[in-house]
């Protein structure tokens, strides 16, 4: 046993044991390096991405991108061509304009974002069907991949080139949206099944709904692949259907309902915590242009809370309603 009190008190000693923590720290650090990245899982594959070009031309680029034998470590092909709805996986030299390959391996940067940092790369020889010499280099980017896309950012992000290329599949059971459409989804679980409760009703002009006691049963499922989740929202004289999916362009959870009384609104998820969830809607109804947030809280077990935020109708603001209280019906 080493007496603590005396290290403390020693200068020499307490930098020898500063060094000793200090090494075993870079140790660590470097065993976390090598460590399989687990979402750098979805990098194999064929991925694509089609532009215009500046002289109104399509253009695509694919990426064909193999594991290497080390963890963490990938060899892409990429090719161009001016043929942009084609997917080019082989060699056709009236249609390829640049062929090269890369080898990179991926480093952890926060949540899952990645810096791909390249190794070496070669070039290939469209007109005499040859490959150049293996060299050496060094760039990178940031990187964030899925089941469905690849998001590249170059440069800093003001001045940045951001690249998204989509996931080739030629199956109908490799569907990757369905994949990451049913990761997505999943955070709304806590909401389905069936909820019941009433709520003294003041009278909502944008809804068509007078001041009465609402009795309201709430009922939500998903399909059978789970990548949309529907439901009915019913109370006396005023029913509401809603689906609700993963939007992958806005990269967001987003539903549109429509009401008996006329109403049809769109809405986003844009924020959710602790199952409470907070959604912007807007859309039209018989009595002009309507926009709100509703927050819907579920942190409380089998309790289901309702509360409508900054509504509007036609800009101008709408008086308060009470937060519907439901319970969930086993």
């Amino acid at each position: 046993m080493f007496n603590l009190d005396k290290i403390l008190k020693s200068p020499l000693q307490l930098i020898l044991l500063t060094s000793l923590f200090s090494a075993n720290s870079i140790c660590l650090g470097d065993d976390h390096e090598k460590a399989k990245i687990k979402h750098a899982e979805h990098i194999p594959g064929i991925w694509k991405r089609t532009w215009i070009s500046p002289n109104g031309i399509p253009v695509s680029m694919t990426k064909v991108i193999k594991a290497d034998k080390e963890d963490n470590h990938f060899i892409e092909t990429i090719t161009t061509s001016e043929e942009g709805a084609k997917i080019i996986t082989k060699l056709d030299k009236d249609q390829v304009k640049s062929k090269w390959e890369v080898l990179f391996k991926v480093e952890p940067v926060t949540g899952n974002m990645l810096k791909f940092k390249a190794i070496k790369n070669r070039g290939y020889n469209v007109k005499d069907s040859k490959w150049n010499d293996w060299k050496e280099v060094n760039f990178q980017y940031l990187l964030q991949v899925d089941e469905f896309y690849w998001n590249e950012v170059m440069q800093d992000l003001e001045n940045s080139t951001k690249r998204r290329f989509s996931r080739v599949t030629t199956s109908l059971e490799d569907q990757p949206y369905r994949k990451l459409a049913k990761r997505k989804l999943s955070v709304l679980k806590p909401m389905l099944g069936t909820w019941e409760g009433s709520v003294e009703q003041v009278e909502i002009k944008a809804y068509g709904i007078p001041a009465h006691t609402q009795n309201i049963k709430h009922v939500l499922s998903l399909n059978e692949d789970e990548t949309i989740m529907v439901g009915k929202w019913q109370s006396q004289n005023f029913d509401v259907f809603v689906a609700k999916s993963y939007n992958s362009t806005k990269g967001s959870i987003v539903k549109n309902y429509h009401t008996s009384s006329g109403v049809q609104m769109s809405g986003e998820l844009i924020s959710s915590s602790d199952k409470k969830f907070l959604w912007e809607r807007r859309g039209d109804t018989p009595n002009g242009f309507l926009y709100e947030k509703c927050l819907i809280d579920l942190s409380e077990e089998g309790v289901f809370k309702h509360q409508i935020i900054d509504r509007t109708l036609d800009g101008v603001a709408q008086p308060e309603e009470p937060v519907i209280i439901l319970k969930r019906v086993e």
